[in-house]
């Protein structure tokens, strides 16, 4: 059994490990996550240090971050990693880490491995340390009851036309202008409602609006909505989504739109013309015209 090293706060318990493979290669990865778990959790029991789950997403501005285990203990909440070969590219890996960690301030890693990662000369790390490739999502089948909405202010005097909220959303409606159902077919997609594109634009051939309950990153309830002429929207649960997750989980689709159309074909579902752009475009007019609605303080609500 191997006593790990960590750059952990010094009262907290020693983890002893056994039986993993000295690999992290995502073949073995898996395995060893699950040592590692099982080893902190019998060493933290009973201690001031507190478990909370294993195999968890983080959102930051950068991507969605998968940490293998989140504890707390008196001074805050803490994210675990585990490198089972004290490579350069693990060093390199948690490196990249911690400064996604301290430019987002979302996430607080701590590693664990058979080797202080802090004095390997650091190589590129062989994977990204966040993820852009998918919204890590799932359906609501029973969503939580409150109220939702595109943007809320959270402080008096705040307006969604000065948030970084609507940047985000202008970005996003110009990157998928003309391509809205192929988009929000991705979604689905990725939730396994379809099967392929022409499934959802056989559901779309009538005009209508979709709402979709979701559970987002971290458990974070939320909706997608579709609809022909305003396109694609999210509308976060106001009570447990800050406007840090809500603009991190926008940059999250925003990425995932990007890359989306740099690595597939071109989608078979597009317009000349954008309705949703159009009314996005007419939205900015109105506000910027109105006194009173540019100091609503909830832009798209929506209850449950």
């Amino acid at each position: 059994m191997e006593e790990l090293i960590t750059n952990a706060p010094a009262s907290w318990p020693t983890v002893r490990l056994k039986g993993f493979v000295p690999s992290n290669r995502p073949e073995h990865r898996k395995a060893n996550q699950l040592h590692f778990a099982t080893a902190v959790e019998s060493s933290f029991r009973g201690s001031e240090v507190q478990v909370l789950e294993a195999d968890v997403i983080r959102i930051t501005p950068g991507g969605a971050v998968q940490v293998p285990l989140r504890v707390r203990d008196k001074e805050g909440e803490y994210d675990l990693f585990f490198y089972a070969d004290p490579d350069p590219q693990a060093a390199g890996h948690y490196e990249a880490l911690q400064a996604l960690a301290r430019k987002t301030g979302r996430f607080r890693p701590i590693f664990y491995s058979t080797d202080d990662l802090t004095l390997i000369y650091p190589d590129p790390p062989a994977e990204p340390v966040a993820r852009r490739d998918r919204l890590y999502v799932s359906a609501s089948l029973f969503p939580t009851k409150g109220q939702y909405a595109m943007w809320w202010a959270e402080r008096p005097g705040e307006r969604f036309l000065l948030s970084r909220t609507y940047e985000i959303y202008d970005r996003i409606y110009h990157e998928v202008a003309g391509l809205e159902t192929s988009a929000f077919a991705q979604i689905l997609l990725e939730l396994e409602m379809i099967q392929d594109e022409e499934e959802f634009a056989l559901m779309t051939s009538v005009p209508s609006r979709i709402e979709i309950p979701l559970l987002g990153p971290e458990g974070v309830p939320m909706v997608a909505s579709f609809s022909p002429d305003r396109g694609i929207r999210f509308h976060l649960h106001m009570r447990h989504a800050t406007s840090e997750y809500r603009d991190a989980f926008l940059e999250l689709f925003l990425a995932r739109m990007k890359l989306w159309k740099k690595e597939s074909p071109t989608p078979r579902f597009t317009i000349a013309d954008s309705p949703p752009l159009n009314w996005w475009r007419s939205l900015w007019k109105r506000l910027q015209g109105n006194e009173e609605e540019q100091t609503a303080e909830v832009v798209g609500s929506l209850s449950r």
